[in-house]
């Protein structure tokens, strides 16, 4: 059962961090596409959730939902950009979602780590 949380829980935390990066650089109409995309990710993590919630792994999942909302600042950027009508440096996004994506990935480290930990 251990093992199959961790299995899940990445799994569904990997496809979700995967699909906010690729919206963080696609065009419309591929957007919808991946933002539905997303959200399954999001639902396939709620209803893990609510399967593994004996193991006590509410921690984990704020942990990635905090993780989640690095990307938010990007979206407001693309937000106002458009608003305004400039220019969107997309070498800038791309950059600073290639590091929120290095910060999602220690993240799942670090729960697989502490996961391991706690039921070793």
């Amino acid at each position: 059962m251990n093992n199959r949380f961790i299995l899940i829980f990445t799994a569904a935390y990997l496809f979700t961090v995967a699909m906010l990066f690729i919206l963080q650089i696609s065009e419309i109409p591929w957007f919808f596409f991946w933002l539905v995309l997303m959200h399954g990710g999001i639902v396939a993590l709620a209803i893990s959730k609510r399967k593994f919630k004996e193991l006590d792994v509410k921690d984990y999942y704020n942990r990635a939902y905090l993780s989640f909302a690095l990307f938010i600042p990007i979206l407001i950027y693309k937000i106002v950009i458009a608003i305004i009508g400039l220019v969107e440096n997309e070498i800038l996004i791309r950059y600073i979602s290639f590091g929120i994506i290095l910060i999602c990935l220690l993240v799942a480290i670090f729960n697989i780590y502490t996961f391991r930990k706690k039921y070793q």
